[in-house]
């Protein structure tokens, strides 16, 4: 069974676009011929920021989601309605090195494949996951951010080891150099929180996104990961010697729980994270 693309581009979507994206993830979907992987991915290309932006507020109430921004990223998946759809803005791509613009669609596409059922973005929140965050100051609201983000960090880490695994491993690597080219956001935020015991975990969780997937190429021996990494290291060198070091404590864990049901390892994770003592 080899998975099917459905693209729909809105009205005067530049078409040497429409094109480059469907060459782009079919180089996904034909390395995706396992029958246990899903059969049909949605793609729609939007125009305008603010057309995607009201897609995802009329979709939110409509089925009652509670996440972050989505259109923060330069592509985002889900599959709220129960089938996988990935959503990408011609706007939002305007100046996006065409090398950063595959690794995004690499990104998404296989997020959509491996990631395409309801089970990976409704999240279980235990007893024992809220009494543990209650007793570090998060409510349920706090916690419900923290697990999105980490759940996006762990997404993102099996949709790159299986990358890497299919020889698409480069386009990964120009993915991360463009994400963490700047940081200055990141900065801004962190000197805000970072002597907040509750805000400094939920900025962690979100740190991960790009730190897990980098650690994962380096285990996987990706040619250039260890210079990633490097980068990484000088980009966030805002971040104290112990915060980065408590980083990529949670990354290595993380790692070692990668071959888990999802949800037992998000809350193993979000344990982690939440009864680590030096943040």
């Amino acid at each position: 069974m080899i998975t099917q693309l459905h693209i729909v581009a809105h009205d005067d979507v530049d078409k040497g676009l429409i094109k480059q994206v469907r060459s782009w993830a079919n180089e996904v979907s034909e390395r995706a011929s396992s029958e246990s992987l899903l059969p049909l991915v949605h793609i729609t290309i939007w125009k305008a920021i603010e057309e995607l932006q009201d897609f995802y507020r009329r979709e939110k109430e409509a089925l009652g989601i509670i996440t972050g921004e989505e259109t923060d990223f330069l592509a985002t998946h889900e599959a709220w309605r129960g089938y996988p759809r990935v959503h990408i803005c011609e706007e939002t791509l305007k100046g996006i090195p065409s090398s950063v613009i595959q690794g995004v669609l690499h990104h998404e596409i296989s997020h959509a494949i491996h990631h395409g059922s309801p089970e990976f973005y409704t999240f279980r929140f235990t007893t024992r996951l809220q009494e543990a965050a209650r007793s570090h100051g998060l409510d349920l609201p706090l916690l419900q951010q923290c697990v999105y983000l980490l759940s996006v960090a762990i997404k993102d880490a099996e949709v790159v080891r299986w990358l890497v695994e299919v020889g698409l491993g480069f386009s990964q690597r120009a993915l991360l150099e463009h994400t963490i080219s700047d940081t200055d956001d990141e900065r801004r935020i962190w000197e805000g929180v970072r002597n907040s015991p509750v805000l400094s975990k939920i900025a962690c969780a979100a740190f991960l996104k790009t730190l897990l997937p980098i650690e994962i190429m380096v285990s996987s021996g990706v040619e250039g990961a260890a210079a990633l990494r490097n980068q990484w290291g000088r980009a966030y060198g805002w971040l104290l010697e112990g915060e980065q070091e408590c980083l990529f404590r949670l990354t290595h864990y993380a790692m070692n729980h990668e071959h888990r049901n999802f949800q037992d390892e998000l809350e193993e994770v979000s344990l982690r994270l939440i009864n680590e003592p030096s943040i």
